[in-house]
């Protein structure tokens, strides 16, 4: 039996609804504020590496099944919005860096879902996915800025740069918009593989100027 329109909508919104929920099964009962360093620490890993590995697959599904290669195709014109010249020098920078690139994500993620609803649907599950690593990037922004907090207390980095093709996501144009999401994936896998980097620098106290 084909759905109408309404019944389409409101499935894709009880999707959306059942992925946050499962979201929360994974969130631990106690407070961030209110962790050890080292739960802090294990609990950011954790969304780090998970938010990585969902925006992985993002990714794939993208490249090799909706666009046929054709991210990977453009891969060389993709200069992301958060790319930066960031010196590391000690711990507290490296916490910097993460809550700079996750405050940076805030709105392209906010974003993202509705995009994804319109222009890829629910396709393979990508719809979860959106709302996932959104969740997680938040995740990782609000253990990042606690365990910086007791490191360096009094000291917030805020970066938020201006992403001037996120409006190509909306564009009714199918190859424009594919490309936009191309390089937002692209882009949003490079910076959580980053963090996953800094984080595990963090843990071992080896400094990195590049991951």
């Amino acid at each position: 039996m084909q759905l109408s329109l309404t019944q389409a909508s409101t499935w894709k919104c009880t999707l959306l609804l059942m992925s946050c929920i499962i979201l929360w099964v994974y969130v631990t009962a106690t407070p961030h504020d209110q962790m050890s360093n080292e739960e802090l620490y294990d609990n950011l890993f954790y969304w780090s590496h998970r938010t990585l590995g969902v925006a992985r697959k993002m990714y794939k599904i993208l490249d090799s099944t909706l666009t046929e290669r054709m991210c990977f195709k453009n891969k060389n014109n993709n200069t992301c919005q958060t790319t930066s010249n960031y010196t590391i020098t000690n711990n507290e920078d490296l916490l910097k860096f993460i809550i700079n690139v996750s405050n940076a994500w805030i709105y392209p993620l906010k974003i993202l879902a509705p995009a994804v609803l319109t222009h890829l649907d629910a396709y393979d599950g990508m719809l979860g996915r959106a709302v996932e690593v959104n969740y997680g990037n938040k995740q990782v922004l609000k253990g990042a800025k606690i365990l910086l907090s007791r490191i360096q207390p009094g000291i917030e980095e805020n970066y938020y740069p201006n992403w001037i093709d996120l409006k190509e996501l909306r564009s009714s144009n199918e190859r424009t918009h594919l490309l936009a999401f191309c390089k937002l994936f692209y882009c949003l896998r490079k910076d959580t593989k980053k963090i996953v980097c800094y984080l595990r620098a963090l843990r071992h106290g080896v400094i990195k100027n590049k991951c």
